[in-house]
């Protein structure tokens, strides 16, 4: 019974818009088991082009060939790969071995497409070694080898996960006599196991050693004469179950690959390097600061205080609202009299620009004396100038001397307790401070009601500043500080920080743009070898994962260098930063190392994306022409 059955094939190239040129006129001819076949023609006959479409790399023809009972045609993608996976051994006239793996390596990686075990597939490789007569060459690159090794080679590969069919492509044609003879008796010998083995020749000699010739000319087949029965073993076969290339063994390839063009492959990783450490650097110092800002001022309230004032009184419903704002850590309720109170003093007498209660958490830098109690006043340094006479010339001398302040026509004494100093707007006017209790008298003498006009909101951190303070304003009211210097300060940084990292991302699309060229210079380069995988079972999605994880390492590679780069010139900086200022201005945070690497290698494979879908487009007869 015919294992291989071919009906009416009919193959044509398009060699214009208009014009085809026919290359298979209607070939019908059967094979079966333990058959070793030799297809006879001359050059341009369809020889190749017959064992193109019999090896499962060019589906583009008319007709039908039947394997084992299956139509060819009806394969899927997938079961097509598995066919030249697993049923079908390919050996060509120019050997197609891929230059920078060893022979070993280049027998295995018909293995390593179906993911046989690592002991197998070696002990599999040890077997096909000594069958071809090549133990002693396992760890030679091809370049290494005479012509009739690397043939050899090639046949050892064809044999690796034991096809039914053997097909060689003029396997001699470039050989010298006594090598020719050696691949031809290796044939036979797979012939007489029980395989199918069908060698194209335009070789008399070496059709003459073959069982069967079949002559093609102008495509068709023009005799087929049997010349002996090869006494071959026809075992019943077993039927195989393709495994597709692991994920893990993808990486070790691609790896390898990346080693074979290590040198370029550095140069890209440390120029994209360059931009990740950047990045690095700026967020590192950019939090640093912050950090080491809000940890001076974490005991300085003022830093952190708001105040918020309204013409009318505040009420206790939006005092409750603006103490529930994210990052609000308490809020202080105060009073005020602008331009309502006057003063005189030995004499003196003049209008207090600003009068307000104190709280507890009053943070003041004091030039004199202490915070008010009841029945003091605290002034500021400007309020305190105007006092001064020739016998009262500094502000310690102010400290417990009488004072009287007058509001509404009502007049009450006070002892000025201490001076501060002002680093609010109104620094240059006369202004001061009175306990909440003693303000209250003054409101009650007057027959007025004092209310909450002015709110002290402290937030958790310098971050909130911002946010809190437009929220505030977003409800009517109005938010300032004694001091922006920080925030300002830290704007600052902000602003740095988005610049510095805006050159950086600069640096890291030019680095993209380079591993874009070399990845898709590599597929360039490589186009046999895409073409010889595809050869031996390669699927589209193992060459597209295989050019994406060379990528990807370029990537995880620039990524790697960028945080042990980031990480000496962090710990060094900070090294010199800490006898200065006594603190480590550049944080060391691993959360940004890991986004960064992680972040290197997306830019790697996103990178590499396109000419990986490239690469896994090739036409694999095309492929394997290239040079």
């Amino acid at each position: 019974m015919a294992y291989l059955r071919i009906a009416n094939l009919k193959k044509s190239y398009r060699v214009s818009r208009t014009q085809k040129q026919q290359v298979l006129n209607g070939i019908n001819v059967e094979f079966k088991r333990g058959e070793f076949v030799a297809v006879l023609g001359e050059s341009g006959c369809g020889k190749s082009t017959f064992m193109n479409i019999l090896g499962g790399l060019d589906m583009d023809y008319t007709g039908s060939i039947v394997i084992d009972g299956e139509f060819m045609k009806d394969y899927t993608e997938k079961m097509l790969d598995d066919y030249r996976k697993g049923r079908v051994g390919l050996i060509f006239q120019n050997y197609n071995l891929i230059n920078h793996m060893t022979v070993r390596e280049n027998i295995e990686v018909a293995m390593t497409m179906s993911n046989m075990g690592v002991k197998e597939r070696r002990a599999r490789t040890e077997e096909l070694l000594a069958q071809v007569a090549l133990t002693d060459y396992a760890d030679k690159l091809p370049n290494q080898l005479s012509g009739g090794q690397r043939q050899r080679v090639a046949v050892a590969r064809a044999l690796a996960n034991m096809p039914d069919i053997v097909l060689a492509d003029e396997p001699t044609g470039a050989l010298d006599k006594d090598s020719a003879e050696q691949i031809i008796q290796i044939l036979k010998k797979i012939a007489e196991s029980g395989k199918l083995v069908i060698v194209v020749t335009h070789s008399q000699k070496v059709a003459s050693a073959c069982s069967r010739i079949i002559t093609i000319d102008d495509g068709v087949i023009k005799s087929d004469e049997r010349q002996y029965s090869v006494q071959s073993k026809t075992p019943k076969p077993k039927v195989k179950k393709m495994h597709n290339i692991g994920c893990g063994e993808l990486f070790k390839l691609a790896y390898s690959n990346i080693m074979q063009a290590k040198k370029r492959s550095l140069l890209v990783s440390i120029g994209m390097s360059i931009g990740i450490a950047a990045v690095i650097l700026v967020f590192c110092l950019s939090r640093g600061i912050t950090g080491y800002v809000n940890e001076q001022l974490a005991g300085s309230m003022n830093a952190l205080q708001i105040q918020v004032t309204y013409e009318s009184s505040i009420s206790n419903v939006r005092i409750e609202d603006i103490s529930e704002l994210e990052g609000v850590d308490y809020v202080a309720e105060g009073n005020y009299v602008r331009l309502s109170s006057s003063y005189e003093y030995d004499g003196d007498e003049g209008y207090i620009m600003l009068l307000s209660s104190s709280y507890d958490a009053l943070d003041r830098v004091l030039v004199a004396g202490s915070v008010c109690a009841d029945g003091g006043i605290l002034i500021s340094e400007a309020f305190a100038e105007n006092l001064y006479t020739n016998a009262v010339s500094e502000a310690q001398d102010l400290v417990g001397t009488q004072i009287s302040i007058t509001f509404s026509g009502e007049t009450t004494a006070f002892t000025i307790s201490g001076v501060y100093e002002d680093d609010t707007d109104y620094a240059d006017y006369a202004c001061a401070y009175v306990t909440k209790d003693d303000l209250s008298d003054m409101y009650r003498k007057a027959d007025k009601t004092l209310r909450t006009n002015i709110l002290y909101v402290y937030v958790e951190d310098t971050s909130y500043i911002t946010a809190v303070s437009e929220s505030i304003e977003a409800m009517g009211f109005t938010a300032s500080r004694d001091d922006s210097t920080v925030e300002t300060l830290l704007g600052y940084v902000d602003l740095g920080t988005k610049v510095l990292t805006g050159f950086a991302l600069i640096s890291i699309a030019v680095s993209a743009i380079m591993i874009f060229i070399v990845t898709y210079t590599s597929v360039v380069e490589r186009t046999k070898e895409i073409g010889i995988l595809r050869a031996v079972g390669g699927r589209r999605k193992d060459v597209t994962l295989l050019f994406i994880l060379e990528s990807a390492i370029i990537g995880a590679f620039a990524g790697l260098i960028a945080v042990a780069f980031s990480l000496f010139i962090s710990i060094v900086a900070n090294l010199i930063i800490n006898q200065y200022v006594g603190a480590w201005l550049i944080s060391l945070n691993a959360v940004v190392y890991i986004c960064c690497f992680a972040a290197s290698v997306a830019v790697g494979v996103g990178s590499g994306l396109l000419p990986a879908m490239q690469a896994s487009t090739l036409d694999p007869a095309e492929s394997l022409r290239s040079e």
